[in-house]
């Protein structure tokens, strides 16, 4: 049975280096794939608006161009080919060669209006993957376990329990889960 993990956290909480840190640590026993949204110059823990974003599929050491930003920092604009490359290739290669374990980062509004992640979120969710892992953005935390009846999951707030103790807590969940008599 399919395990999924939910983190959030404020924005600039380090939901994004946490997912990379935990690919890292489960790379070396699980078949792992996925997306990290990465905004390269942003400093953890500060309000400062990123410049943009790519998206680094992890331990494939490829990028895409995803998010640029609008005029006053209102929102951004996503890039179209990333976009097809997703729905498309990308979920035909998710649903063929299925990894055990696969992250995406970060659900948010773009998924609630059918965009975004949608469509690999969905693949995931019903195919034969053991362990997903995404993050959330916290505003849209609720409507996402609705929209996708993720309820039985694992929800980690980085605003309530630190790195470590989080990364301690998903470790035993996931050995509870498929390592254990």
């Amino acid at each position: 049975m399919q395990k999924v993990i939910l983190i959030t956290g404020a924005v600039t909480s380090g939901k994004t280096s946490f997912l990379e840190v935990l690919a890292g640590r489960f790379s070396p026993q699980w078949q792992i794939d996925g997306f990290l949204a990465k905004a390269p110059e942003r400093i953890h823990n500060s309000a400062q608006f990123a410049s943009g974003y790519v998206l680094y599929r992890i331990g494939k050491l490829e990028t895409y161009p995803w998010a640029t930003p609008r005029k006053n920092n209102n929102g951004y604009f996503f890039n179209q080919d990333t976009q097809n490359f997703l729905d498309n290739s990308f979920t035909d290669t998710l649903l063929s060669r299925c990894p055990e374990m696969f992250f995406i980062d970060e659900l948010g509004k773009l998924e609630l209006k059918g965009a975004g992640f949608e469509k690999i979120l969905q693949a995931a969710i019903h195919s034969k993957i053991k362990i997903l892992v995404c993050t959330v953005k916290k505003r849209v935390f609720n409507d996402i376990v609705e929209k996708y009846g993720l309820q039985d999951c694992l929800c980690i707030d980085l605003d309530i329990l630190d790195k470590d103790h989080a990364a301690q807590k998903i470790t035993r969940y996931i050995d509870n889960s498929f390592f254990s008599d």
